[in-house]
Order: C-alpha cells, then structure tokens, then sequence
C-alpha cells in the first residue's frame, strides 16, 4: 500500500497542523487565515451592531460566509497537496480560488456595512452588479477546482487507494452540491414554501435549497476524512476493504444529498 508520511503523520495538535497547512500551500494557508480572522470580527459585530437585515442580525451572514471559506480553503490547500497535478497547474488554481474568495467575502461584508442584503437584492442597479459579481464569481471559483480533480483523474495518487477515493469523490460531490446553489439564483429564493424555520440554521423545514447546498459544500471534508480513517484502520487491520467502505460512504452521501434537494424542490414541482 503507498503511503504519504505528511498525509498520515499524527495530527494530534493544531499547531502542528497549522504549520503544515502552511507548508503545503501558503497561499490558501493565508485566505483561510484572514477569513478565521474575520469571523471573529464579524461574529463581534453581531453583538455590538444592533441592526438587522431580513430579520437577521446585519453581521451574521458575512460571519457564515468567512467561517465557510476558511473552510474551504484550508481544506482544499490540504487536500490538494495530494493532487496529482503539475506545480504550476496547483498554483494558477489556488490563486484563481484565493481571488475569488477574497472578492466574495468583500462583497458580502461591503453590503452588511451598507446594511443591506448581498443575495437575491436587485433592488438598485449598484445591488444588482453586487450579487452578479458574486454569483459569476462563485460559478468560475467552482470550476476551477473541477478543473483539478479532471487534471487529477485517472492518475497515480501518492497516498492509499482509499484516501485516493475519499478525496476525488469529495471534491466531486461538493462541485455538484456547489451548482446546486444555482437552483436558488433561478428561484430567486432559498426556499419555496414558509413553513417554520428549523432552529439554529433557520432553514425551512418544509424545503430549504440551503440545506442541500450546505451537505454538498461539506462533502470536501467529510468524504477526504471518511478516506483516510478507512486508510487507517485498514493499516491496522481493522478494515479489510477500505476503498469499497469509501464508496458505500459516499454513495450514502450522495443519496442524503439528493434527497435534500429534491425535498427542497417538492413545492415548486407540486
């Protein structure tokens, strides 16, 4: 079985994980650095800002959206160590991706401090550019890390076959789960219908396009992670079929995945 050392060294303590999001890729490392950053600016807004936006607290959306990109980057910056792809074709990618992230995130703050709402607002010609840029930028942001995964595919991965597995199918399912945010640009909505609002993240318990979209976002962590403790415990005997355990992972994933979509969808179709 190949083995990366970096990839299944002890993570045990985050300053070491840190320094090695760092190593791998320093670009990413520090998008994902200002936007932890800005969560806690924002998450302080939330208290010391009494407006609010849509019933929402002004500073609560950009507070989302720093923590979810911070996420994202120092996931992708992780992961895509692990790529199969020339330096030069990384690096192009981690800058397209660390632009876009850092225009978004400038585009939802700006309007939070206009207060304002930076999605689904066509209220003037100004808010209709803001959230034109944002979406073009989220689409080409996308692409972008499809574009790795089909330089990556069907080459030889330096670590085990099942972390190789979790990784292409993560980022395969966050491209879709991605994309399918593009149901509430043509809907104009998060939700068709206005039942009750499910505590905490105020998604509609009758259909939120949200909850899909947060499920395929998320796939970029969940199934990489799913790989490499399979990796790991079939080292230890534990697993006899890694890669097969990755698959049935994913394809639960996936399922849940669709079924939150079309749960979401249901009242527009009916």
């Amino acid at each position: 079985m190949i083995r990366n050392t970096a990839a299944y060294a002890r993570w045990n303590r985050p300053a070491t994980v840190v320094a090695e999001l760092r190593r791998r890729n320093p670009l990413l490392f520090a998008v994902a650095a200002l936007n932890a950053a800005l969560f806690v600016g924002f998450a302080a807004g939330i208290a010391l800002d009494p407006r609010t936006v849509g019933g929402e607290p002004v500073w609560l959306k950009p507070a989302k959206f720093a923590g979810s990109i911070a996420l994202f980057t120092a996931t992708l910056g992780w992961i895509g160590h692990h790529l199969p792809v020339a330096d030069s074709t990384l690096r192009r990618a981690s800058l397209a991706v660390a632009t876009a992230s850092v225009v978004e995130i400038t585009l939802i703050a700006g309007q939070a401090a206009r207060g304002v709402e930076s999605h689904f607002n066509q209220s003037t010609a100004f808010d209709t550019a803001v959230y034109a840029v944002m979406g073009l930028t989220i689409v080409a942001m996308v692409a972008v890390v499809a574009w790795l995964l089909v330089r990556a595919w069907r080459r030889e991965f330096a670590v085990a076959p099942a972390y190789e597995w979790g990784i292409c199918l993560g980022i395969a399912l966050f491209v879709v789960g991605s994309y399918e945010g593009g149901a509430m640009v043509v809907l104009e909505a998060s939700a068709v219908d206005s039942s009750p609002a499910i505590p905490v993240v105020g998604w509609n318990a009758g259909g939120d396009f949200r909850a899909a979209h947060f499920l395929g976002l998320h796939a970029l962590q969940a199934l990489p992670l799913a790989g490499y403790l399979a990796s790991e415990a079939s080292e230890k005997g534990r697993l006899a079929r890694p890669v097969r355990a990755v698959q049935l992972v994913a394809a639960g994933y996936a399922t849940l995945l669709v079924a939150a979509f079309t749960h979401a969808l249901a009242p527009a179709l009916g």
